[in-house]
């Protein structure tokens, strides 16, 4: 573990690096709610051959945080801030959920920090409806704990079978997400219920890859079309059989796909 100390209106940012050095560093950003860890399966099959960053975010895991740090601005600030510590010119990006959100950001803000970027289960925008759900969740967060998000959450995330036969898995999430500050997890929501990226993806200058569950209820293949058709020579993929967390659900075909997009991106004039 590392803490990269920041300035005065940043927090302190807990990360680990792993894999051999050289060529562009490929940092994993982690969804609402969980932490660095959650990226094990990926860690472990990337960093053979590959430049591995994971940390976690304000108010997550050991990043200490409070609700003011999330605006999508001040959140890519943080993504930029760990990009820059890793000493190299250009980074790779994979977001999931809000992770991916944040990745998005920073490929319109910074474009030329960016030399690929991969979002799961992430969306540029959303319906009306999805953005009321979003303020009643962080309402529900804020007035009677993460308890009260809990059993939609799950439901959310993970497909039945999952629940069924990970539980695990389930156990794991439950003990994390009931562990986290509920004003934190309400200020999230909020910061997403407004998000519109859309007409600011044309900025995004690197080769995309976009992954979505089947299922996902909450960011479905119809919203990985909008950033696939906004984001110029960006491919997509649904993954069978997943929900909203296909990297903890279907991890060897989601490695599949880091792995072989990685290769390709970091061969010179390759589009991915």
């Amino acid at each position: 573990m590392k803490s990269l100390e920041s300035g005065a209106n940043m927090p302190s940012v807990n990360l680990v690096r792993t894999g051999p050095r050289g060529g562009d560093p490929v940092i994993l950003i982690h969804p609402a709610g969980l932490d660095l860890t959650y990226w094990s399966a990926q860690i472990e099959a990337l960093s053979v051959h590959h430049d591995v960053i994971v940390f976690d975010l304000p108010g997550h895991g050991r990043t200490p945080g409070v609700p003011q740090d999330w605006t999508i601005a001040k959140a890519a600030e943080v993504l930029e801030q760990v990009a820059l510590s890793t000493g190299s010119d250009r980074v790779r990006l994979v977001g999931l959920s809000v992770g991916g959100i944040i990745a998005q950001k920073l490929a319109i803000t910074r474009p030329e920090l960016v030399s690929a970027l991969v979002l799961i289960d992430t969306a540029a925008a959303f319906t009306d409806e999805g953005r009321a759900g979003m303020r009643k969740r962080a309402a529900a967060a804020r007035s009677g704990g993460m308890a009260a998000v809990l059993d939609s959450t799950l439901e959310r995330w993970f497909m039945p079978r999952t629940i069924a036969r990970r539980p695990d898995l389930i156990e794991r999430v439950t003990r994390t997400l009931l562990a986290d500050d509920p004003a934190i997890h309400g200020a999230m929501w909020d910061m997403i219920s407004a998000l519109d990226l859309v007409s600011e993806l044309h900025r995004v200058d690197c080769p995309t890859l976009i992954v979505v569950g089947e299922h996902d209820p909450s960011s479905p293949p119809a919203a990985a079309r909008i950033m696939r058709d906004h984001i110029r020579g960006a491919r997509m993929h649904v993954v069978d059989g997943a929900s909203h967390m296909a990297p903890l659900e279907r991890p060897v075909i989601v490695n599949e796909l880091l792995l072989e997009f990685l290769s390709r991106s970091e061969l010179p004039g390759q589009a991915a």
